[in-house]
């Protein structure tokens, strides 16, 4: 998929805190959403080709709490990366209160809310 926008992200609680509930909580939230692909591992998939997106991401935890999840999301026309982020959107929910999670962008380390990554991410013309 030729991607008009793609994305790699750290989800974290503010900036750089444990997100916190078990993987089995968030694992209970997460396989409630229609068409997304979670294995015990931690890793996820919830794609729509046709729809023009594909998020894909790996939740690590220590044992009692997640720590942080490992995002990674791209998507081939401005429509679908309005559709991914509306996925984004269903994702923060199951992860925990997403006014309190924040993605660190990579390569360089930036914070932003998911209020400002849809913004940036469908102003990428």
């Amino acid at each position: 998929m030729p991607a008009y926008f793609s994305f790699q992200a750290y989800v974290y609680q503010g900036e750089g805190q444990p997100i916190g509930g078990t993987l089995e909580q968030v694992a209970e939230r997460m396989t409630a959403l229609p068409g997304l692909f979670f294995e015990w591992d931690g890793s996820l998939t919830w794609a729509n080709q046709a729809g023009g997106w594909q998020i894909d991401a790996t939740v690590f935890d220590d044992g009692t709490q997640v720590q942080y999840v490992d995002l990674h999301g791209r998507a081939a026309t401005k429509e679908g990366c309005d559709l991914m982020n509306q996925r984004l959107n269903d994702l923060f929910d199951a992860w925990g209160d997403p006014a309190e999670l924040r993605l660190m962008r990579l390569p360089d380390r930036r914070w932003q809310d998911l209020q400002q990554f849809a913004k940036e991410s469908l102003s990428s013309d």
